[in-house]
């Protein structure tokens, strides 16, 4: 395998008879294609039309057309967003082939004759099948006469138009929770965990703002309540609570609640500032934050790390003895409440095993076609073994190995080569692949317990949905190990249930 210190991520993508790749850095994402496309008032060559992503009118370009064959409107079933040098466009594919890395000298350096535009500046030889495969020269396609330039919202400097800054600006994702009547939210940055089911215990803390300590991390860590830090008035009292814990320089403290709705992404500029009134205490508050029939006062996180009354409570973090119960979700919790999340903005690659999934991108060495020529073994997990650059590689179901079924379909089934740290590379066989996408946030390792999947955020801020993370290092290092140690160690869904958390 060509590392990638040596080599470039290549995407590839066929439209009709055409194979062609971009650096995997210039694909912004893969969508659907609409039923139709909006008309735009030009007649640039290939120009099928413009589609409307997230309020960003992207003029899409049928490759075939620019190359002088037939439309492949009757095939082109996805559309490939391109940035190139700060602009957008999309162009129709019947399908993605997956990727593959390719060295510096595999490169082929093309150069066109009759003063003609260059639409692809390099090809190369695809090792799995030989297919010849012509790199686009994006630059030249976005500068072609008729192509409207549009302008790539993420990088995008200053704008005047409003609206677009809301859209394109910064953004903040707030963890929302609610404290009988009063919302409150903050930034998922200065959330530590959060505890469904936070169980006070009396301490010599207790007072207004102390309610009590609870048992988090081996330590008691004060509780305290978020609507007497403010200043604002007392709520009824509630059988309910949670807890929101916030990490300071000096220790936890975990904030109280009686409900943990959600975690949202708004623009920045849609936290509007405080006014100047005795209550609530401002300089703990970044602003007020308006959503569909609520509004939720939100937290500055900064401000309570620097707060001086709070670092003394932070500072009274004491350590439980051996054997004291902790605050915590009970064995069979599924609650989201109980994610720990961080923010995230990296390439997945998401694909179906069964049910949707989500690896990130930089897990995967190159995508390959279900391998023609392989040495059948007749497993339903270990199907066989194939050869691809001068390696013997083998040739793994995941779908069974995490517990769906799938019979392998060789002209649909696509395979994800996986090199663990230390290991052995293996091919993991997947039915269908979805996109490249990228995440909006993620829960760690360390804040998922037993029984449950870690989950990331995919898509954009707007339009996410939650997926399963898989982790195929886990997986592909799993394999290895159980093939080394030999027969015996539990069935395939037990040895790889950490991928999935």
């Amino acid at each position: 395998m060509t590392t990638t210190a040596a080599a470039t991520l290549y995407g590839i993508f066929r439209t009709g008879e055409l194979r062609m790749a971009l650096p995997l850095e210039k694909l912004r994402e893969v969508i659907v294609r609409p039923p139709e496309f909006s008309a735009l008032p030009t007649a640039g060559a290939g120009l099928l039309g413009a589609v409307n992503l997230r309020h960003t009118v992207i003029p899409v370009i049928d490759p075939c057309l620019l190359a002088g064959r037939a439309s492949a409107m009757e095939t082109g079933e996805v559309i490939i967003i391109v940035s190139s040098e700060g602009r957008l466009f999309g162009l129709l594919a019947d399908a993605i082939e997956g990727s593959t890395h390719v060295a510096a000298e595999s490169l082929l350096a093309v150069h066109m004759g009759g003063g003609g535009p260059a639409l692809f500046s390099h090809t190369f030889e695809r090792a799995d099948d030989q297919a010849v495969i012509a790199v686009l020269d994006a630059a030249t396609i976005v500068d072609m006469p008729g192509i409207p330039a549009i302008a790539d919202p993420a990088q995008r400097p200053g704008t005047a138009d409003v609206a677009a800054a809301q859209r394109h600006g910064p953004r903040r994702t707030l963890l929302m929770f609610e404290c009988g009547d009063t919302g409150l939210s903050i930034d998922v940055t200065h959330v530590h965990s959060v505890v469904p089911d936070l169980r006070l215990h009396s301490s010599p803390l207790d007072g207004p703002v102390c309610r009590g300590v609870a048992h988090l991390a081996g330590h008691a860590v004060p509780a305290i309540d978020p609507v007497a830090l403010l200043g604002l008035p007392e709520q009824p009292a509630s059988g309910t609570r949670r807890g929101v814990v916030v990490s300071l320089p000096q220790g936890l403290i975990a904030l109280t609640a009686t409900a943990v709705t959600e975690i949202t992404t708004v623009p920045a500029e849609d936290i509007l500032a405080m006014p100047m009134v005795p209550s609530p205490d401002r300089t703990l508050l970044a602003g007020l934050l308006s959503t569909e029939g609520r509004q939720y006062l939100v937290l500055d996180g900064q401000a309570l790390r620097e707060s001086s009354e709070l670092a003394a409570f932070g500072a009274l973090n004491i350590r439980l003895e051996p054997g004291v119960a902790e605050t915590g979700p009970p064995p069979d919790d599924t609650d989201r409440d109980a994610n720990r999340v961080v923010t995230s903005v990296r390439k997945f690659l998401t694909y179906s095993v069964g049910v949707d999934a989500a690896t990130p991108l930089e897990q995967i060495d190159e995508i390959l076609p279900f391998p023609g020529v392989r040495l059948s073994l007749g497993g339903t997990s270990l199907l066989g073994m194939f050869t691809h650059r001068r390696k013997t590689i083998p040739l793994i179901n995941l779908p069974v190995l995490l517990g769906h079924g799938h019979s392998p379909e060789p002209e649909a089934d696509r395979v994800l080569l996986v090199t663990p740290a230390g290991g052995s590379t293996v091919g993991l066989v997947v039915p269908e692949l979805r996109a490249i996408e990228q995440s909006v946030w993620e829960e760690p390792e360390t804040a998922v317990g037993a029984g449950r999947e870690r989950l990331v955020s995919i898509g954009t801020p707007e339009d996410h949905r939650l997926l399963p993370y898989v982790d195929l290092f886990a997986v592909a290092a799993e394999h290895f190990a159980r093939d080394t140690a030999g027969a015996g160690a539990g069935g395939p869904e037990t040895r790889v249930a950490a991928a999935l958390r």
